[in-house]
């Protein structure tokens, strides 16, 4: 009797032990680093889906096997003879698909026009790679947008670029880059309020304000002159020469220079015309063909350049002997737009301009 008492209190003394041991182990602190940012946790969610979605794959690839005879061709030989669906399906079949893989693939899509198809397969893949793989993922991604960006633009394929970026804001809809893009191709496809709608998308970046505010300023402009400002042109020789009104009624034909940094207007018309703006401006030491000279600073306001109505303008005033035109018409006017040469038309087109996806 007395042995069993003695096992009893033995067993009943082990199992508190154990049932403190349990509790002091399971409240240790995880001293692991953990990620609890929602992105990460997203990550993670989505990884898992992504997981089941192969598995599934996986049983109605052999399934499909076993009914059927393996199609005579590996992936890397269907992507040397460019046939894209046959590469697509065997790419699912792969059981550890490489990023060199996916971006092979990718490659294809992009030669065969099938973007739809080459950012959906990019963004899929992208959640079944570590962090490092999945930073360089983007980065070609960021590459293929240009280009597909590109093609299409330069065909002036602007519903299909639309399209483009639609989906790409929704296959990234944290990347802000893709709402400024498709706010801009919008507006080249004529639609000013659902630019603006899209640019929502990109106004709490504080990286893309000032690109924001240049696409404001194009729907504005827009709205106010359509598509595109067309501003005529005189040639003369191998240059062209661009009509510019000052508020004060005088039009001034200054030569267009893409060279030039600045606009440049002749010392002695505003010094001749409006002699009160010459008071208090500070001097430039300014580096010209013919050397050094003075020039200075000054801000026109209520200057047209053709329709294009602008509240004011910097120019340098400087001498310009030997100079027959009353000055050059540069970048600090031109670079706020795209523009080209009509030469059939003598026409100096301004669109809007494209912003810029840092890669």
């Amino acid at each position: 009797m007395k042995t069993t008492v003695s096992y009893l209190i033995a067993l009943i003394f082990g199992l508190l032990v154990g049932w403190v041991a349990q509790q002091f182990w399971l409240s240790k602190p995880n001293i692991e680093p953990q990620q609890s940012s929602f992105y990460s946790i997203s990550r993670q969610q989505q990884r898992l889906i992504n997981l089941q979605k192969q598995a599934s794959i996986a049983e109605s690839t052999a399934s499909t096997e076993e009914s059927s005879d393996y199609l005579p061709i590996d992936f890397s030989k269907a992507l040397d003879e460019k046939n894209l669906d046959l590469a697509f399906e065997l790419f699912s079949r792969l059981d550890e698909p490489s990023l060199g893989d996916a971006l092979s693939m990718a490659e294809l899509a992009y030669e065969k026009g099938y973007y739809e198809l080459l950012f959906y397969t990019l963004y899929e893949f992208r959640y079944r790679l570590d962090i490092e793989s999945e930073q360089r993922l983007l980065g070609e991604i960021a590459l293929l947008v240009e280009k597909v960006d590109k093609r299409l633009g330069d065909k002036r394929q602007y519903d299909e670029l639309v399209n483009l970026y639609r989906l790409l804001t929704s296959l990234h809809a944290d990347n802000t880059l893709f709402y400024l893009r498709l706010s801009y191709w919008q507006l080249q496809a004529g639609k000013p309020f659902a630019a603006s709608q899209s640019l929502i998308g990109a106004r709490n970046d504080i990286k893309l304000e000032e690109e924001v505010s240049k696409l404001q300023s194009a729907i504005d402009v827009y709205e106010e002159y359509g598509a595109h400002i067309d501003i005529p042109l005189k040639a003369v020789g191998e240059h062209y020469l661009v009509p510019v009104a000052l508020g004060n009624g005088d039009v001034l034909e200054l030569m267009l220079d893409t060279g030039a940094s600045k606009t440049v207007v002749k010392l002695g018309i505003v010094k001749n015309t409006q002699p009160a703006m010459m008071e208090g401006l500070s001097e430039l030491l300014m580096n010209t063909a013919n050397g050094q000279t003075v020039g200075y600073l000054a801000n026109i306001p209520n200057v047209s350049v053709g329709d294009l109505k602008l509240n004011s303008l910097d120019v340098v005033l400087m001498e310009l002997p030997n100079f027959e035109y009353d000055g050059l018409l540069g970048m600090n006017v031109l670079g706020q737009f795209d523009f080209n040469i009509d030469q059939e038309n003598g026409m100096l087109k301004l669109l809007p301009k494209k912003p810029s996806l840092p890669l």
